[in-house]
């Protein structure tokens, strides 16, 4: 009698473990990062009532992406919170999926009406105010109109006391572009695109730009998509690059008329 009693106590606190360990769990349903038609965790029915303030940010997008490229995004939570899990994903202009993810150590991902997610497969332990969680996203071939991307991503400020109680939610959001060569035709003619001059070539303490309008815009990007800067220009342009670190760029030339690309080498 005595051991079916204990074999009955054991069971249950087996049950009451596992149930408490499922009020902070991994891989929490898709949908929950705050992006357009989503909700978050912070619901009634799930984890609600916490007062806990802080940030959840990612490092590793930089301000324009290229075609194809594989970026390490690290998302970090840092609050006065105990324990913490994040979800995220990335849309187009459309609020489609865009690009691909791959989950990294302690994460997962899943997809969920034609999205994709990346989230904890375990929470963690904020050391020192933070907890962190690296994995990668692929950047797509091409975008069809306009080029914006937004990650939305949220996370869980939780007290780790196993229940859905005293937690609140992060939310986070951040935009880059995708550079894509200008489509054929966009010009007036094809003979303008020829007329867009950047010499000489490689360049080292100026750069020279001549064109056939009056007035437009150049941006700088290096070869990893990393936005360097926009100047103003007009049809005839000298831009100091002598402070500019040796290498391949990329330079956007934009009118109201047209927008064109050109590779530039800085020696």
């Amino acid at each position: 009698m005595k051991t079916n009693s204990l074999l009955t106590v054991l069971v249950l606190f087996f049950v009451c473990y596992i149930f408490s360990a499922s009020k902070d769990p991994g891989n929490p349903p898709a949908g929950k990062t705050g992006a357009p038609g989503e909700s978050t965790c912070a619901q009634t029915s799930c984890h609600n009532g916490g007062t806990f303030t802080g940030t959840v940010s990612i490092a590793g997008i930089p301000d324009t992406v290229a075609p194809n490229q594989t970026y390490t995004i690290t998302l970090t939570q840092a609050s006065n919170a105990t324990r913490a899990g994040f979800q995220i994903t990335c849309l187009n202009e459309s609020n489609n999926a865009c690009g691909t993810f791959t989950a990294g150590s302690g994460s997962s991902k899943t997809t969920s009406n034609s999205r994709q997610y990346v989230r904890q497969s375990s929470p963690k332990t904020l050391s020192g105010g933070t907890a962190s969680w690296s994995f990668t996203w692929q950047a797509p071939a091409t975008l069809t109109g306009n080029t914006n991307i937004t990650f939305y991503f949220s996370s869980l400020a939780a007290n780790g006391n196993g229940q859905k109680t005293g937690d609140n939610v992060l939310l986070g959001t951040q935009q880059t572009i995708l550079y894509q060569e200008p489509a054929v035709g966009i010009e007036p003619n094809q003979n303008t695109r020829a007329q867009v001059a950047l010499y000489p070539m490689p360049a080292k303490e100026t750069l020279y730009l001549t064109m056939p309008y009056a007035q437009g815009t150049l941006s700088l990007y290096n070869m990893q998509g990393e936005h360097i800067l926009t100047t103003p220009v007009t049809a005839h342009s000298q831009l100091p690059v002598g402070n500019l670190p040796r290498g391949m760029y990329i330079a956007q030339i934009k009118t109201e008329h047209t927008q064109t690309s050109r590779k530039i080498i800085l020696e």
